[in-house]
């Protein structure tokens, strides 16, 4: 069958067409897949939220202590003396220094220092209150804390998010904890974590930043090793020379001095920002409650300083000090340590040396005792 030359014309014109057609689909196509890499790839390294670019926490100098307050054990740990060669950098102040570099917003010191922080890019957008409620179902039930933020265009600041969060977001992270008084974060745990961050992800159509495993790991272990090195408490008792304290006056001198009952069984000694200097609480195994401190009778009580959670722990253990011996004076008793052997100034003072090397061990490492970052530690 022989063709006109309309016929050829308009079959040559067809094939046009659809050429024509498959290229501009095509031209389309790599248009988007650019501007998608450059959507997913910051222009520069992000110094806070790539915990790649984090370094690890080296192990505080020297082995673990466990002060006793008797006169031997107060000479030993004052013979312990700080090197101050060895000083370094910490790692809150690199992440400040390079967070001044940074282009991309930047999540509070804390979350740098202790947390494995994934960051989440969600360029269509995800409602806040929805992240956070489906994480609810997929990140439940692990060893160690874990917090969610937002980045708020409005407001310029990284949001802790809940299930009442306002807005969408187009950026969100998730920061574990590395470790805290039970130890570090195990591998199981960081398995899970990333494995259920990317499926949360793939539910949002979002894209996680997952830092090198083996690396986390290795700074969650550093810092167990910091926080086993400084994590002290210092007791001292106060023994009834003859028979044994009523309960009704050992609560008029608690709250004389302004301590409060709390639902631990303990009086707590708190500065104006709650902050706990230091507790008082019965030698005995019952625990102090507002009914049972009527009928209560006991031979000893104990006060005590958690170091690493109390702010500037010199001064606090100065107050708690001069608190137990207004205790020994009113109540007819004597300053012993677990041993019952009798405090004297001079173990006392070398108590107090100890726990300044303590304080300054932990000002070197970016984590001062009583901040925020401590308080998450030694929980």
């Amino acid at each position: 069958m022989a063709f006109s030359d309309l016929q050829l014309g308009l079959a040559c014109a067809g094939g046009a067409v659809v050429v024509a057609v498959i290229g501009y689909n095509l031209w389309q196509e790599r248009r988007a897949r650019k501007h998608a890499e450059q959507l997913f790839r910051p222009a520069e390294r992000d110094a806070l939220l790539d915990a790649e670019s984090v370094d690890a926490i080296p192990p505080a100098p020297g082995g673990r202590m466990e002060p006793t307050l008797s006169t031997d054990a107060g000479r030993n740990a004052g013979d312990r003396s700080v090197d101050e060669n060895v000083m370094q950098s910490t790692p809150a102040a690199r992440a400040r220094t390079q967070a001044t570099r940074a282009s991309q917003p930047t999540l509070p010191v804390d979350s740098q220092a202790i947390d494995c922080v994934v960051t989440v890019e969600a360029p269509a957008g995800i409602a806040a209150a929805s992240l956070f409620t489906a994480q609810q179902a997929l990140l439940a039930g692990f060893s160690k804390p874990l917090r969610w933020f937002g980045w708020d265009d409005s407001s310029n600041q990284w949001i802790e998010l809940d299930a009442r969060s306002p807005g969408n977001l187009n950026r969100a992270t998730a920061a574990l904890q590395l470790a805290d008084r039970r130890g570090a974060v195990s591998d199981s745990d960081l398995v899970r974590f990333y494995d259920q961050v990317q499926r949360l992800c793939d539910q949002f159509l979002a894209v996680p930043r997952l830092p090198a495993r083996n690396e986390v790991l290795e700074r969650a272990n550093e810092l167990d090793r910091f926080c086993a090195d400084v994590d002290i408490q210092i007791a001292i008792n106060v023994a009834a020379k003859d028979g044994s304290f009523p309960g009704t006056k050992i609560r008029g001198l608690a709250e004389a001095a302004g301590l409060t009952l709390h639902a631990d069984g303990s009086y707590h000694a708190q500065d104006d920002d709650n902050r706990t200097l230091y507790t008082l609480s019965n030698q005995e195994a019952a625990a102090f409650s507002a009914e049972q401190l009527r009928n209560l009778y006991t031979t000893g009580i104990t006060v005590a300083l958690d170091v690493p959670r109390a702010p500037d722990p010199v001064a606090s253990f100065d107050k708690m000090v001069a608190f137990a011996q207004k205790l020994a004076g009113s109540l007819n008793g004597v300053l012993v340590d677990d041993n019952r052997v009798l405090l004297s100034e001079r173990s006392i003072s070398l108590i107090r040396g100890q726990i300044a090397q303590f304080d300054q061990q932990m000002e070197r490492q970016g984590i001062p005792a009583g901040s925020e970052v401590a308080l998450r530690l030694f929980r």
